[in-house]
């Protein structure tokens, strides 16, 4: 059964560039969107518009590398989403194409529900991307309408994550505990927690422990080894070496600052 896009959808156009695939494969979405296709590269390009809202790239492609082919249209048309599509990538593979800017990576066969999944989520937050532009976004009030280019399962994971840090900031978790806890891959986690928090598993933590640092160096009772091992730090040194990478300032600093008699 066929992934059914609501009516009020606006229309959108779509090109796939895909040697290995069928034109009437890809014509079967033109009930859902204005859809395009090329077999090479170079017939591809002389199609792309910034009408084009999306583009599926097949990474075995004759007359242009795919990698090569992606960073091309990503300089040419940077806000145009593109979805690589490969039968013989590797994890490696995968983590190349999220660097040069695809949006998603998709392993062949291609099952067309899937596809029509992806291109109204992806159009969708194509929509929505100038609005977005100006919300501010803090680590807590990321919701699931704030990010429409990440399937809901794979956003959830990483709130879970996220949240999991917050409440737990004492605790180190591990990248391969993270991947566990959202239920996702080592590669689709690490390009998605990055896309919603703007940091590495192990940046973020830092970041949360150092602001929950500011709090508590303003306790005149801690220490500086005090605020470490409350913060799961068991190296003051290392500590104070974090804090200042990230604040600019040590927290001994800090500490004097917020509990001097001028600061209340």
């Amino acid at each position: 059964m066929i992934f059914s896009v609501k009516q009020e959808t606006v229309m959108k156009e779509v090109l796939a560039i895909d040697c290995e695939g069928s034109k009437l494969f890809w014509n079967a979405l033109e009930s859902e969107c204005k859809t395009y296709y090329a077999s090479t590269v170079e017939t591809g390009l002389s199609m792309m518009s910034e009408s084009i809202g999306l583009v599926f790239l097949c990474l075995q492609l004759p007359d242009m590398n795919g990698m090569e082919a992606l960073s091309l249209m990503k300089k040419e048309y940077p806000s145009t989403a593109i979805i690589v599509t490969t039968s013989v990538g590797t994890e490696e593979t995968c983590i190349e194409a999220f660097r040069k800017g695809a949006r998603d990576y998709m392993k062949k066969p291609l099952n067309t529900d899937e596809i029509l999944l992806r291109i109204r989520t992806l159009l969708k937050a194509r929509d929505v991307s100038q609005k977005r532009q100006h919300v501010s976004l803090s680590m807590e009030t990321v919701r699931e309408e704030h990010f429409p280019d990440i399937p809901a399962h794979l956003l959830n994971g990483v709130l879970k994550v996220r949240d999991f840090i917050a409440q737990n900031y004492a605790e180190s978790l591990t990248l391969e505990a993270a991947c566990k806890m959202a239920s996702m891959s080592r590669t689709y986690f690490c390009h998605f927690f990055k896309s919603v928090t703007g940091h590495s598993l192990n940046s973020y933590q830092h970041a949360v422990k150092i602001r929950r640092a500011n709090e508590l160096l303003s306790d005149k009772k801690l220490s500086i080894m005090d605020v470490a091992l409350k913060l799961g730090y068991c190296d003051s040194n290392y500590f104070s070496t974090i804090y200042k990478k990230v604040t600019g300032t040590s927290p001994g600093q800090r500490h004097v600052l917020n509990t001097s008699p001028t600061s209340h």
